[in-house]
Order: C-alpha cells, then structure tokens, then sequence
C-alpha cells in the first residue's frame, strides 16, 4: 500500500448498470454495501427499465448518473448517418468522425435526448451526474452537447472529467500511456465547462490495461489514490463472474471480489480514506 497518500474522500463510480444482469446486480449489490459513491447507467440498453427498478433502495444513498452511450451498442432513436445498421460506431470511429469534424451532431443530441428522457422516466428526475461510455462525452463536437444539456437540467448535474495532470498520471505508473491519452482526450472538455466548472471533478484514475488474465486489482487500487485532486473520481467496472454479455467479464469478477470484500475496507481505514458522493468529496 502507498503511504504517501493522505487522508480525505474521494468518489468511487461504478460505469455500465444497465450493461447486463450479472453487471447491474453486482453493482447494486456494492452500492448497498456502501462500497461505492456513485453508479452510471446506460439507459440505451434494453435492460434499463428493469434494472432501473431496482434502483430506489440505494437512490439517496449513492449519486446516480446517466452512462452516455454513443460507443458499439444499439441507438435508442434512428441515427441513419452515425449508426446506419442500427449499432452505434467503435470508439475508434466514433475519435475520428469527432476530430474531422464529420459527426452527425443533430443525432447524437437526440439521442441524448432519449437517454435522459429514460433515465427520467424510471428514476422520476434528471441525473446526478453525466459521464460517457468510453469517454465519448468529452470529444469535440459530442461534448458541446453534453455541456449545453447539462445548463438546462435543474439541479446541474455533476460531469465527469478525464483531464488528469501528466504529472499525477505517471506518478501513479497504470497504463500510463493510456490514461495520458484519454487526459489528453479530456482537456478540452475542462476547458469549455466554463461556468460548469464547479460541477467537474478535479482529478480522475481508475484506468488500467485490460488483459487476457486478470489483473491483480488489489495491487492497482492504493496507485489510483497516488496525486488524488479535489473531489476525485475512481472510475470501477465490478460484475458477477462467468457473464457472457459483458466485455472483460473476467477482470469484472476480479473489481467485484475486491471492492465487496474485507481488503478495501481494511485499506480506506488505514489510510485515513473514505468513499464519498459527489457534493462531499
């Protein structure tokens, strides 16, 4: 465990309730165990209405937010010129469109649009927080959208920033190449927040490099405190075991096995730590 690190909350977020069963359970499961802070939904995904009944019990108790989805799963609305088959692009696609200015911007802000409509028509009131599948919220173009939705909700919704200093992120020494482009991703996001600002996140981690074997999460997760800033963000993926519908399932199993069982409670109280919602970290 890093001693360097110092006393103070942080946010922890669970990404993807909605994804699949074994997902959501997991997810909802850490959330009544007070096991993390905040959750976001991907209400584009035909399980949402479902899954999203099961959210009262931890509603209050945890922030929940909407998983902008614009990566590798199917519209809610007809996006002919973006997702043309009826499957939204690869995050590699989707870069690319955003840089070349080719993205068909009238149909990711309705799609949006229906997003949060279903996160509304299930939780009964805007989201607390906004972040992306993949980061896409954060591309240019895309995050224009995000940031000129996000004005019109009452209350603001907190949004997630992925700009983390290059400084913090090597210190940290996870997937450094990684996590650096993905800041890099970010940086003007941060910067066209504007009178949004207070509600972004000032220092953000969780990003590691997926392999065919798992990980060892324990090891990673003391890294991901390393150079916390303000109101700090851990972005986690925890789901149940042997899930043939989710991406990396097997190192899913291994976030959930830590975050629910005895080592994280063990490290936060040495550490002097604590898992917190948005508006207390």
């Amino acid at each position: 465990m890093n001693d360097a690190i110092a006393p103070g909350a942080f946010v922890l977020c669970a990404d993807d309730y909605g994804l699949s069963a074994p997902v959501s359970r997991a997810i909802l499961d850490l959330a009544k165990k007070g096991r993390i802070s905040a959750l976001s939904c991907m209400c584009a995904s035909p399980l949402w209405p479902e899954h999203g009944r099961w959210l009262p019990e931890v509603d209050g108790k945890v922030d929940i937010g909407l998983h902008l989805t614009l990566v590798d799963e199917a519209p809610l609305t007809a996006m002919p010129r973006l997702a043309p088959e009826g499957r939204l692009p690869s995050i590699g696609r989707l870069i690319a469109k955003s840089y070349t200015g080719t993205l068909a911007l009238d149909e990711i802000a309705a799609e949006m649009d229906a997003q949060l409509e279903a996160f509304t028509r299930v939780m009964g009131r805007a989201p607390d927080h906004i972040d992306g599948h993949l980061h896409a919220h954060v591309l240019p173009g895309i995050r224009d959208i995000v940031l000129a939705k996000a004005r019109a909700l009452a209350p603001r919704p907190w949004l997630r920033n992925v700009h983390d200093g290059l400084g913090a992120i090597s210190r940290r020494g996870i997937a450094v190449a990684k996590a650096g482009f993905i800041s890099t991703l970010g940086r003007g996001f941060a910067a066209a927040a504007g009178d949004l600002r207070d509600r972004l996140n000032t220092g953000f981690s969780g990003v590691y490099g997926f392999a065919q074997e798992p990980a060892d999460y324990a090891a990673l997760f003391p890294h991901f405190l390393t150079q916390r800033g303000p109101r700090h963000v851990i972005l986690c993926h925890p789901g149940e075991a042997d899930d043939p519908l989710a991406a990396w399932d097997r190192q899913r199993a291994v976030e959930y096995d830590f975050l629910a069982g005895p080592r994280l409670g063990e490290f936060l109280a040495a550490q002097g730590l604590q898992i917190a919602r948005f508006a207390a970290a």
